[in-house]
């Protein structure tokens, strides 16, 4: 009883005590969702603290942390108030301090929920100044950077918000690990992934903040803002059961924490959405009605834009248009005011574009789609980041495109539909195309340089340790950790490309027209572009003197896609080509075929994966036609063969050597879940493939065996022609590591390569000039499919570093007819023919003669390889001369 009176006379002496306990308190209360508690108590904090202090230190932080509660509960002007009288105390007593930016970050943020971004903007940047002479690892450095984070989202700058949570959760795990602080980060994080649409990466973020929150506070805001973030992931995959679940629990924490605010608005307008997928069209506009009602009294209007999209939706899913063209306008006119760089503003005019067609008024549609498809690039040049997350970003959102086309189609506006297919290719592979000298230039600050060759050599090292690591634990580590280092290469990318001084002033591709597209061509090619959308696939065809043609195929994509998986396994079943895809593909521009001296494919979609050469009718295969070579859109095609023939060697590579506690391995797929497994074990064939070419090209250079290294594939500049004999290797999830396998070293000394030529490495350390690449490896032509991109891999990075073509397989191919296969084609082309021709010549042979192979023994064996899988699986990419 004495010890217990002794505590109560200490706490009621030491004001700082009982302060200190009535804040613990009251944040207690805060985390624990009951956010009229937790006032009380600051209040009661503030009232001791005033009564011992008066206007002190210890007030303003109490100050601070009341009104970030009132801010909570979205009494925006009283959190204001409160923020402005502890910023006062705070300049007054300790003037410059992180106190002070503390402040101003509390003030920056109730601007943001006021959807004031200038008054955002300057208390940021008062802040930030101040902290820049202050350590840099403080907590208040962290908050900024969190702020900064929630300001480049904003304003659509994905890649800067990365790395501004990035940046803040680094302080915060040294600082305070396992805290609420870092679970907000974790989260914000998770959430910029998602916009960015890598939805692993936001889910293992959204988890691991969710388990904090769960933790430390259950039924705070803060963890329904994870499981609203969560059920919109499970929506987008389509699993609606898991995602109303996670919207009703977050509505639940905000029902009682926050009655009638802004999250309780946007998780019933979450639920309603899942209700209308559902077909339950009344309920889902009386959810989104209350939704909307709530949200008009609240101050940010980007949420009401949103909601009342929604309810276009239920109309026009009822039929009726008028209403739904009504609150699409109502929609736009609010984005146009609160929220100028939001994605969700092209989406808007894409559907009041779609509307208008429906409605059949094409010229309005045309207008309000035009103006999508402007809004998209604009948002896509304000991600930042690199190239690949702006690929990525544009990928998510290529129905833009898609719709703005059928517009001009219905208009019959066919050139300017055909200039909107260009517009929609590639974009991101151009503006690397563009950019690519600026890399090579000299002009990369020395601490860039430093900091690209760092991340390289962090990442090899824990690729090798996963490729050893067999505890489960340890390797979802390793993931963690490469996903870090791969975000990381992102944003040293993005900072190269700022520091260039070269790059303000490059003038950015731009997509061809149709005239310009014609000139491209020569005499002689007909060109066939395929536009493959939801129901049906636009094909059009040009040539450099006639017109464009434009067929309409009824081939959605899913079927598409279902038709070409089904003519694979056909083919790796070693059966005929496929006459349907013939007749559906071909067969309308069949009269054009027959005059046109050879063929360029310009793929979409599924068809990026198609042997086109194996399609047949009546007995015959295409190649056996035309000669085929590919290209991702013209575009492209023109800005790679812009660049002077070489005049340099033939360079091979073939044999490499590897460990031989490696070749006792089946398969790679250690090194990452999306990787295609293959086998470890030499390729004698290889040798004799790279002997053999060798053999018709005077003064060859050949790399065999342990000199089949990575290190002097990077040291070549000249070479004319650069052929692999070698295993390669696709990673489906991470396309950028996908690789060609050279000479593995027994011990990875430190600096040294690691034998894996990556396609991260190629874009970043390979520079040739050279006429002629050929990946004479398993799946070398494949890669992580983007709508409107194409496939990411091995082909593309090989055009960066400066292939004019290149020759690349679609499927694991048979190493001693590949041999035989190249050492044809290199015979045709020091010949003199041109490379399609060349291929052509290559594959003709081994579909009308029998192969005589000799094998290891010394015995000579005859083998029939007519059948598709022996010879479509090579690719001409790029420049047929």
């Amino acid at each position: 009883m004495k010890a217990l009176l002794l505590i109560t006379l200490l706490w009621m002496e030491d004001p700082r005590a009982r302060v200190a306990d009535l804040e613990e308190q009251a944040e207690s209360w805060q985390y624990a969702g009951k956010l009229a508690k937790a006032e009380e108590g600051y209040r009661s904090a503030l009232e001791a603290g005033e009564a011992a202090w008066g206007e002190s230190l210890p007030v303003a932080a109490t100050l601070a942390r009341l009104g970030n509660v009132l801010r909570l509960q979205g009494r925006l002007d009283e959190a204001a108030q409160i923020q402005e009288r502890a910023l006062k105390i705070r300049e007054r007593l300790a003037p410059d301090s992180p106190a002070v930016a503390d402040s101003l970050h509390h003030l920056a943020m109730v601007a943001y929920d006021r959807g004031d971004r200038e008054a955002m903007s300057q208390h940021l940047q008062r802040a930030l100044a101040i902290l820049e002479r202050w350590p840099p690892d403080s907590l208040e450095v962290a908050n900024v950077q969190g702020a900064l984070g929630i300001q480049a989202m904003d304003s659509g700058r994905f890649a800067d918000a990365a790395a501004g949570f990035q940046r803040a959760l680094e302080i915060l795990e040294r600082r305070s690990p396992g805290t609420i602080p870092v679970a907000t980060n974790l989260a914000r994080l998770g959430t910029t992934f998602m916009m960015l649409g890598d939805e692993e990466s936001a889910v293992e973020q959204l988890q691991r903040a969710l388990a904090i929150r769960q933790k430390l506070a259950p039924a705070s805001i803060g963890t329904a803002v994870v499981l609203s973030n969560l059920g919109l992931i499970a929506r987008n995959r389509g699993h609606l059961d898991e995602a109303a679940d996670r919207f009703r629990l977050a509505l639940e924490i905000y029902e009682k924490a926050v009655p009638n605010g802004l999250g309780g608005s946007g998780n019933l307008n979450a639920l309603g959405i899942i209700a209308q997928m559902q077909g339950k069209l009344d309920e889902a506009w009386s959810l989104n009605s209350r939704a909307l009602e709530i949200s008009r009294k609240l101050p940010n209007r980007y949420d009401e834009a949103n909601i009342l999209n929604s309810l276009a939706v239920t109309a026009e899913a009822r039929g009726n248009l008028s209403l739904a063209m009504d609150l699409r306008q109502q929609a736009l006119a609010l984005f146009e005011q609160w929220s100028p760089a939001v994605i969700e503003k092209a989406e808007t005019l894409q559907q009041l574009g779609n509307l208008n067609r429906r409605m059949g008024r094409h010229d309005q549609a045309a207008s309000f789609l035009a103006r999508a498809v402007d809004e998209l690039e604009s948002q896509v040049e304000k991600i930042g980041g690199s190239q690949d997350l702006q690929a990525a970003f544009r990928a998510r959102h290529e129905e833009i495109y898609r719709s703005a086309i059928d517009a001009e189609l219905e208009r019959g506006r066919s050139a300017e539909a055909f200039h909107l297919v260009e517009r929609s290719r590639a974009r991101s592979f151009l503006t690397l195309l563009a950019e690519r000298d600026l890399a090579f230039s000299g002009d990369l600050p020395a601490h860039l340089e430093r900091s690209r060759r760092d991340n390289a050599a962090r990442y090899d090292k824990a690729l090798r340790e996963l490729a050893r690591t067999p505890a489960q634990e340890a390797r979802e580590a390793l993931q963690r950790e490469l996903a870090r280092l791969r975000q990381e290469r992102d944003q040293i990318a993005g900072e190269i490309r700022k520091a260039s001084p070269r790059l303000a002033a490059l003038r950015q591709p731009r997509a061809l027209d149709l005239e310009a597209a014609r000139k491209v061509l020569d005499p002689g090619t007909l060109a066939l572009s395929y536009s493959v959308g939801k129901d049906r696939t636009v094909l059009f065809a040009l040539t450099r003197d006639g017109g464009l043609q434009v067929k309409i195929l009824p081939l959605g994509a899913e079927r598409l896609r279902k038709e070409v998986e089904n003519f694979l396994e056909s083919v790796r079943s070693q059966q005929a080509g496929s006459t349907d895809l013939y007749r559906e593909l071909i067969g309308p521009v069949a009269s054009l075929m027959e005059s046109s001296k050879r063929v360029l494919i310009l793929p979409d979609g599924p068809l990026h994966r198609l042997p086109f050469g194996a399609l047949g009718r009546g007995g015959r295969f295409l190649i056996e036609e035309k000669p085929l070579h590919t290209a991702l859109s013209l575009t492209v095609y023109g800005t790679l063969r812009a660049s002077a023939a070489s005049s340099g060697k033939l360079v091979a590579f073939g044999d490499p050597r590897f460990p031989k506690s490696m070749q006792a391995k089946s398969g790679i797929r250690s090194l990452g879940p999306g990787l295609r497994s293959f086998d470890w074990s030499s390729l004698p064939y290889s040798r004799r493939e790279v002997e053999s070419i060798a053999g018709v090209h005077p003064g060859a250079l050949v790399y065999l065996g342990e000199e089949a290294t990575e290190e002097r594939v990077k040291s070549i500049y000249d070479a004319r022609i650069l052929h692999f004999a070698t295993h390669g290797y696709t990673d489906d999830r991470t396309p950028l590591d996908s690789a060609l396998v050279l000479t593995i070293p027994e011990d990875q000394a430190k600096g040294r390569d690691n034998g894996l030529l990556q396609v991260w490495e190629i874009f970043e350390s390979v520079r040739l000039d050279a006429d002629l690449v050929v990946l004479s490896a398993c799946e070398s032509a494949l890669g992580r499919e983007l709508s409107g991109e194409g496939l990411i891999g091995l082909t593309r990075a090989f055009q960066y570093a400066g292939a004019r073509s290149v020759t690349a397989s679609l499927w694991s191919v048979a190493d001693q007819v590949t041999a035989e296969l190249m050492a044809r084609f290199h015979h045709h082309l020091a010949a003199g023919l041109p490379k399609d021709q060349a291929l052509r010549a290559a594959q003709l042979e081994l579909i009308r003669e029998p192969l005589r192979i000799t094998t290891a023994k010394g015995q000579t064996i005859e083998m029939d390889a007519s059948a598709p899988f022996f010879w479509a699986a090579f690719q001409l990419f790029g420049d047929w001369k």
